[in-house]
């Protein structure tokens, strides 16, 4: 029997990931020592369903642990095993239970940005990039039985997979739109109250999900994503309403996709300003984001002679690259979950005089 742990360790020791972590970490051992864990079983609770409260006992029992940063409404869990390893009856009221839209299977650190959006009953959120809908079904238990969430996916076959978690959920405030993120109108006139806008990217920071990451991943991806992303969170700021936030975020390492994306908004739109998550998660574990960054090459090696875009390398205004530090980062080895980035931009723009 081929032990797949040892062969994506192989993999991984000659990675230009690795060789990449080095350049962005002081400690990629302590990095690498944990990239290869499953995931553990995570659940997510749904409190818009009448017998929540008999879930959340059942869960008890089975000796699932309630994650104790997560803040409602709802509460998310994790099982004593890892993902998928369920056994016997456990594995089947799991299923029931998902298909049901009692609970959602979700990773953990999925979790997070829409945690970081603050959302309250009432309000109208877009998240903009929502396939396979996770995200999307966590937005409609924060709005209630109040508000709307556009839920939105340029792919059909995507669109589709987004209805049918929809439906599982029976979320009553979730409409699904099939658009391309970069061209979606302003509805309403005033903008949204929120937007969620986690971008296609690399998924660097998923090693013990996708284990093919190592071999697939090179610096080339994430500056092919990095105008796409852009693009996409430009039209966002644009769409959320003065006092509206906007939450980026993506499954990568790399700060192309990540910091110089969030400095590239700030730089060259108006009334932006990025909100700490340490302050609005205090209770999350995670780090600051990059204030700087190394120029790495196609071998992932730091180079001085490369010619990047400028919105791709690291911001020289000292005021760009201070805010940044407002965003956080994710390592898997902080949260035994996957990896994840996360920022907060907030619309500081005049709101509109009510009369």
């Amino acid at each position: 029997m081929v032990d797949s742990r040892k062969t994506w360790s192989e993999l991984a020791t000659s990675s230009l990931l690795l060789k990449a972590v080095a350049s962005w970490r002081v400690d990629p051992g302590e990095w690498l020592e944990s990239a290869f864990n499953r995931l553990p079983e995570t659940v997510r609770v749904n409190p818009l369903r009448q017998d929540s409260e008999w879930v959340e006992q059942w869960l008890k029992g089975v000796g699932a642990d309630r994650i104790r940063w997560f803040k409602g409404p709802g509460s998310a869990w994790e099982m004593p095993f890892t993902r998928g390893s369920a056994e016997g009856e456990v594995r089947e009221l799991l299923k029931s239970l998902h298909e049901t839209g009692r609970i959602t299977r979700q990773e953990i650190a999925s979790m997070i940005p829409v945690l970081a959006m603050d959302i309250s009953p009432g309000e109208t959120v877009l998240d903009m990039c929502a396939s396979p809908g996770s995200k999307t079904t966590q937005i409609a238990e924060c709005l209630g039985d109040r508000g709307i969430v556009f839920a939105n996916d340029i792919s059909n076959s995507r669109a589709n997979t987004l209805v049918s978690n929809v439906q599982r959920h029976a979320s009553k405030s979730t409409v699904v739109i099939n658009h391309d993120g970069r061209h979606i109108p302003k509805v309403p006139m005033e903008g949204f109250d929120k937007i969620l806008v986690d971008v296609p990217c690399t998924g660097s920071a998923t090693t013990r999900k996708n284990p093919e990451v190592w071999g697939k991943w090179s610096p080339q991806g994430g500056r092919s994503l990095h105008d796409l992303q852009i693009n996409l969170l430009k039209k966002a700021v644009s769409l959320v309403k003065p006092g509206g936030v906007v939450v980026y975020s993506t499954c990568s390492l790399d700060p192309i996709e990540n910091e110089a994306v969030v400095a590239e908004i700030i730089r060259t739109e108006k009334n932006l300003e990025l909100l700490s998550v340490s302050e609005i998660l205090p209770n999350l574990p995670g780090r600051g984001g990059f204030s700087s960054w190394p120029d790495i090459g196609d071998d992932a090696m730091p180079s001085d002679s490369l010619d990047l875009e400028k919105s791709m390398t690291s911001p020289v205004e000292d005021e760009i690259s201070e805010s940044l530090k407002k965003c956080m980062r994710i390592w898997h080895d902080d949260i035994g979950g996957s990896g994840f980035f996360i920022s907060v931009i907030k619309n500081s723009g005049n709101l509109p005089i009510m009369t």
